[in-house]
């Protein structure tokens, strides 16, 4: 029995990613590390900046069969989520970002623009992307029990029904290796 409706739990999983990737917190001391290890890096081109996160990038594990990437942009001003669907099942493979209804459970890639206020940011998903199929992530390395996944992504989101954005952003050379799990 669901006790959310599927745009509900949707929402508020792609809220809790963004939510750990822009609260994130770093002492402001002269004696940090410059180069900080997190639980992973992502790495991603957007508008022709090429941006890695090593500090908070990770992987969210979802109750069921899902698994949540989710890195940002050092200002974290930009947000990615990618939410895997079937990754215990499948596990390596290519992963199919379709456009769809948020009703549908697919694995989706979505961007979040100037989000560092939780406030203004313009999201976009490829559930609204302009093609039937919007990109791909291939996994390379899925082991749940040592916490690693490595692969690549690419794709093409569109702005997000009554949201700050309009149009299509294209996210492209994306990566990723995380080597602890949420």
């Amino acid at each position: 029995m669901k006790t959310l409706p599927s745009l509900t739990r949707y929402s508020l999983l792609l809220l809790c990613g963004a939510t750990l990737a822009l609260s994130a917190c770093k002492k402001d001391t002269a004696g940090d590390d410059p180069s900080p290890s997190g639980d992973g890096t992502v790495t991603w081109t957007h508008n022709g900046v090429t941006y890695t996160d090593n500090f908070y990038a990770g992987a969210i594990v979802d109750p069921g069969d899902k698994i949540f990437i989710v890195a940002s942009s050092k200002d974290r001003n930009n947000v990615l989520s990618i939410p895997l669907l079937g990754i215990n099942a499948k596990g390596k493979g290519v992963y199919d970002l379709r456009r769809g209804s948020v009703l549908d459970d697919y694995s989706i890639g979505s961007i979040t623009l100037n989000g560092a206020d939780n406030k203004s940011g313009a999201t976009y998903s490829t559930l609204y992307g302009p093609s039937a199929s919007n990109g791909t992530v291939t996994v390379t390395e899925f082991d749940k029990n040592a916490q690693k996944l490595s692969g690549t992504f690419s794709f093409t989101a569109g702005a997000v029904p009554l949201g700050n954005g309009s149009g299509t952003q294209s996210v492209t050379n994306g990566s990723f290796s995380i080597h602890k799990f949420h």
